[in-house]
């Protein structure tokens, strides 16, 4: 899933989308776009909540015990990626937290290729 975020200021239920996005879908990338590159400031606790519940990939180990013998499985998490576009924060002079990553336009164009579903916040 691709959340472009083109708007500075999140309402609530755009923040309650992202969330539920991030619950239901395996991998959730969130770019942000033109002057969307000034929402992770102004809105700082919401986005350091989200990155720090996700420890990108992380695996739980489930063991269960069946005839003596133990087996494990491994049940993936939901990954988030959070970037931003490199050349449209420094045309804006944005100062982004480092657990968001600079990105070119063709890396959101091999991000948005390798998505089937987009939602744009703006």
């Amino acid at each position: 899933m691709l959340i472009t975020i083109s708007t500075p200021n999140l309402s609530t239920e755009y923040k309650q989308l992202i969330e539920a996005t991030f619950e239901q879908a395996n991998s959730t990338h969130i770019v942000f776009v033109g002057d969307g590159v000034y929402a992770p400031v102004l809105n700082t606790a919401f986005f350091e909540q989200l990155a720090n519940s996700v420890g990108n990939t992380v695996k739980d180990t489930v063991k269960s015990t069946v005839e003596d013998k133990v087996e494990s499985a491994a049940k993936d998490k939901p990954t988030l990626s959070l970037s931003f576009l490199s050349t449209d924060a420094a045309a804006r002079g944005a100062n982004l937290p480092e657990h968001i990553n600079p990105i070119s336009h063709k890396e959101l164009a091999e991000i948005s290729a390798n998505n089937q579903h987009w939602i744009p916040l703006s």
